[in-house]
């Protein structure tokens, strides 16, 4: 073993570690309780597991990963929905070659989303999770296009302003991963509880 790996020298890093993130996961931690729902809900075991990871993201300040995770979430909500018995087709396509756009607009059609949650979850697709999972070449911006808009892009120097979260930024990844897991948090058992007759 190398020197520097023993045992209470990474007691200490992982205690320092704990020490500096306290605030943070507090804060984050309490977010998340106000605004979640701690009863049992139904839900396929993927899913559910997709839940617990992106509460886990947020909680420990892992912002692109929360998103990501919260995405996942509520595709798996709709696509575990959709698998289940006497339903073959999403958009005219099988369940699992469904996108969750599809899988979005077909839960919509299906009055299984409201409008505002349909709204959500485009949001959450189009502005949070599709410019990091599907980022693009910077372009140069139009003088006197406003930061906001900049910041809305799906490029690289986008992405790097809102992880950075530099002074003034409104749109951060933190700020876009707290709305993505109050989707998630809200949304989720919800759906669950309405699909399956138990609200």
């Amino acid at each position: 073993m190398k020197p520097g790996l023993r045992d209470q020298y990474l007691a200490e890093l992982i205690h320092d570690a704990d020490e500096r993130a306290f605030d943070g996961r507090m804060k984050r931690l309490r977010f998340l309780l106000s605004r979640g729902d701690q009863e049992a809900f139904p839900a396929s075991a993927l899913a559910k597991e997709y839940h617990e990871e992106a509460r886990l993201c947020w909680y420990v300040g892992a912002f692109v990963a929360t998103i990501v995770m919260s995405q996942l979430t509520l595709e798996e909500m709709l696509r575990s929905y959709y698998r289940h018995p006497g339903v073959a087709r999403v958009n005219g396509k099988k369940v699992d070659d469904a996108s969750f756009a599809d899988l979005i607009s077909q839960a919509s059609t299906d009055g299984l989303l409201t409008a505002t949650e349909t709204k959500m979850l485009h949001k959450l697709r189009q502005r949070f999770r599709n410019p990091y999972v599907h980022p693009k070449e910077a372009k140069a911006h139009k003088v006197g296009r406003s930061l906001r808009r900049r910041l809305q892009r799906r490029d690289w120097l986008a992405q790097l302003i809102k992880i950075s979260a530099l002074e003034g930024v409104k749109d951060t990844a933190e700020s876009e991963a707290r709305e993505s897991i109050r989707t998630v948090v809200t949304l989720f058992p919800n759906f669950s509880r309405r699909v399956w007759g138990l609200a």
